[in-house]
C-alpha cells in the first residue's frame, strides 16, 4: 500500500512539474508569436536587440556569448537584423577580419518600443535568484534533461530556431520563420 501512495505521489508531482514546463513553453511560443505578428521577426532577433541594447558594439562571438548560443545560430538570428536595417556591421578597427555588431536608429526605435524577450525575462529571473537556488535550479534541470536529447558541444541553438541540414549535411540553425505554415504547426 505504501509503495503505491509513493507511486501516487510520484506521479503527481511529474504532472505538476509537466504543467509548469507547457506553462513555460506556452509563454515562450506566445512571446514568439507576438514578435512575429507586431514587429516581422521573432524572439530570437528580438532578444539579439535587447543584448546589443544593454551592451552595443559587439563581435558576432560577443553576441553568441551574451545569448547562451553558437556562434552559426547567432550569426543566421543577425542577417535578417541587418538586412531589415535593425543592425550595422562594421569593421572592426583592431582586426578587419571581424565585424561588431552594433544597433542602427531604426534598431533603437523598434527596442524602445518592444517588451524584453522572454529570453531576457528568464535570465533575469535567473539572475535575482540566490546562487545556491541557481545550483539547484540547473542540477534539477540536468536530472531533467539526462532522459531526453543530447546537448552537443554545451551550446544550443537559439530559442525558436529549427535544427536544419546545411549544405555540407552537418546540422545548423534554421530561423523559425523560413518554415512554411503548415510546417510549423
Amino acid at each position: 500500500m505504501g509503495v503505491k501512495r509513493g507511486n501516487r505521489a510520484a506521479m503527481d508531482d511529474a504532472k505538476a512539474i509537466l504543467n509548469r514546463v507547457r506553462q513555460l513553453v506556452r509563454a515562450l511560443r506566445t512571446f514568439e508569436k507576438q514578435a512575429q505578428s507586431r514587429f516581422g521577426f521573432g524572439a530570437a532577433q528580438m532578444f539579439i536587440l535587447h543584448v546589443l541594447q544593454q551592451e552595443d558594439d559587439l563581435s558576432l562571438n560577443e553576441l553568441a556569448d551574451r545569448t547562451a548560443t553558437d556562434q552559426s545560430s547567432a550569426s543566421l538570428a543577425v542577417g535578417k537584423l541587418v538586412s531589415d536595417g535593425y543592425v550595422r556591421r562594421t569593421p572592426s578597427e583592431e582586426d578587419r577580419r571581424q565585424v561588431r555588431l552594433s544597433l542602427t536608429a531604426k534598431g533603437r526605435a523598434l527596442v524602445r518600443k518592444a517588451p524584453p524577450a522572454a529570453q531576457e525575462r528568464i535570465m533575469q529571473s535567473v539572475r535575482a535568484m540566490p546562487p545556491t537556488d541557481r545550483t539547484q535550479l540547473m542540477a534539477l534541470l540536468d536530472k531533467l534533461m539526462s532522459g531526453m536529447l543530447p546537448v552537443e558541444n554545451g551550446r544550443l541553438p537559439m530559442l525558436f530556431q529549427d535544427e536544419g541540414p546545411d549544405r555540407k549535411g552537418k546540422t545548423r540553425a534554421k530561423p523559425l520563420r523560413s518554415r512554411t505554415r503548415s510546417s510549423a504547426r
